[in-house]
């Protein structure tokens, strides 16, 4: 990924960016492994999986033993956006008080 600032200073789309896909590659590492082992447990238990109360059998368990591990992409896109705007956000107004100023190290 590479960075570009103009003037000195970070756009915030590109920041947006840094923090979004650092937040979903990060919590990525961290969740998939434990949805992993969440799913192989629910697969694994010989009892019957239930969706809103009710036991389900048949092609249908298989889908909702493996649901937690289908849904691991979506539940981490949505927060790396959540929380990827929030620090832009608080970026953006902190640099209306005083400038970020970008180095090179």
């Amino acid at each position: 990924m590479e960075l570009r600032t103009t003037g000195g200073q970070l756009k915030p789309g590109r920041a947006f960016k840094l923090v979004a896909t650092g937040y979903f590659l990060g919590a990525g590492v961290i969740f998939l492994p434990l949805f992993a082992l969440v799913t192989v447990i629910s697969l694994a238990a010989g009892v019957p999986p239930t969706l809103n109360g009710e036991p389900v059998g048949g092609n249908g368990a298989i889908l909702v033993s493996i649901l937690p591990l289908i849904m691991v992409p979506v539940i981490l896109a949505i927060q790396a956006v959540m929380f990827g705007g929030l620090a832009v956000l608080g970026l953006w107004l902190y640099s209306k008080r005083k400038p970020i100023p970008i180095v090179e190290g």
